[in-house]
């Protein structure tokens, strides 16, 4: 578990700590949080991120830009959207730019926050060793 880097990105800090706080306990050691959406996408670019949590409402960028700027450089990190400002429009348009989950603030509960975290990890370990299939493969 501890192998996948994970980007929060959000401005409310009590939603960092929170996040961060339940990845360090569920044994993930590469968390990075950032509430600038510009050095979040600059530092996006020179690391890799297998799992991005990002705010739709954020200072400078917006997520839905921050979105399709992440997507350019891998269109495999599984990117989930969080936001406590909600429209159809905005819920439809992150998912056709390639949102692989939504979730709305206040969340549901914890529970709820880490079974859609959960999916994601798991959809990369579904990859990862079809990957190493077809490595084995050849």
């Amino acid at each position: 578990m501890s192998g996948y880097r994970i980007m929060i990105l959000d401005n409310e800090r009590a939603i960092l700590d929170l996040l961060k706080r339940g990845f360090e306990m569920a044994g993930y050691n590469q968390v990075e949080i950032y509430t600038e959406p510009a050095i979040a996408l600059e530092m996006f670019k020179k690391r890799k991120y297998h799992i991005v949590l990002a705010d739709i409402m954020l200072p400078g960028i917006d997520g839905i830009e921050f979105l399709k700027n992440i997507r350019e450089y891998d269109p495999l990190a599984q990117v989930i959207i969080i936001t406590g400002h909600s429209t159809l429009d905005r819920i439809l348009t992150c998912l056709e730019l390639g949102a692989n989950d939504y979730i709305l603030k206040p969340f549901k509960s914890e529970d709820y926050v880490w079974e859609v975290i959960d999916y994601s990890i798991k959809k990369l370990e579904r990859w990862r060793e079809a990957i190493k299939g077809l490595i084995a493969a050849s």
